[in-house]
């Protein structure tokens, strides 16, 4: 037990202080919001339920699809990825299912400002893009002269954009509109990483700026429950030219 405990006081916790990266560790939800995952006749329910079994769970599932439609401007949401990390890669894999259908392969760079959130090159690159870092200046904003040299030196193979919308460095990109106007001009489609939602709740949305589509933590933005990896939900929202490639069920049509 000593030794055990030796080896946790080496780690630096919530217990310790506070965590100064990553944005779930500072939006720590409260016991009380989590208690709903252990309700009966909530939690457990099986994953190929007869339908006539789960009316509510659908309702409740359309409830939050129309709601978060209507915050986001997104045409379309979905909550299949259950964390942040998924809600990328499905996000990505959207964009690059998109290019492939119009036979445009070569789409494979994704250029990412050294102010988005640290997951958004990793699932680039997970995702089989090759990650082009875009310079910012010394007051956070994006650097618009490099994001347009590189858009217009790899034009033909710009597949996405990944904005991280206000960036980790707590900045409102002012040329925010501007930025998504550019990718779209040179063919690419932008990814708006949700990690920071709530500093644009009541302000604007990612369906205004001109996202194309973005993944949204809820367990940050909307408290749901949250903590010891999952359950989480990374829900993701896309215009409606990316509908046809979110993700689906292998069994059971979605």
């Amino acid at each position: 037990m000593r030794y055990i405990h030796k080896l946790s006081d080496k780690d630096y916790g919530l217990a310790n202080g506070m965590i100064p990266l990553g944005s779930c560790t500072m939006k720590l939800n409260s016991a009380v919001v989590m208690m709903p995952i252990t309700y009966p006749g909530f939690a457990n329910i099986h994953p190929f339920a007869p339908k006539d079994q789960t009316q509510g769970y659908n309702y409740m599932i359309k409830e939050l699809e129309t709601m978060l439609s209507a915050i986001t401007h997104y045409d379309k949401i979905s909550l299949q990825p259950n964390s942040g990390a998924n809600g990328e890669f499905a996000g990505l894999t959207a964009i690059m299912r998109l290019h492939q259908s119009k036979g445009q392969h070569q789409r494979k760079l994704c250029l990412i400002p050294v102010n988005a959130h640290g997951t958004n090159p990793a699932t680039a690159s997970i995702c089989g893009m090759t990650v082009v870092p875009v310079a910012c200046l010394p007051n956070g904003q994006v650097d618009l002269n490099d994001f347009k040299n590189k858009l217009e030196k790899h034009s033909a193979e710009v597949c996405a954009a990944m904005i991280t919308y206000p960036s980790t460095y707590g900045v409102f990109e002012s040329n925010i509109k501007e930025l998504c106007d550019l990718v779209h001009k040179h063919g690419g489609l932008v990814y708006m990483d949700g990690a920071n939602l709530n500093a644009q709740m009541g302000l604007t949305s990612p369906g205004k700026i001109g996202a194309d589509v973005g993944h949204l933590n809820l367990h940050k933005t909307f408290s749901i429950p949250h903590g010891g990896g999952g359950p989480g939900i990374g829900a993701i929202g896309c215009t409606k030219e990316l509908e046809p490639f979110l993700p689906g069920h292998c069994v059971i049509p979605i």
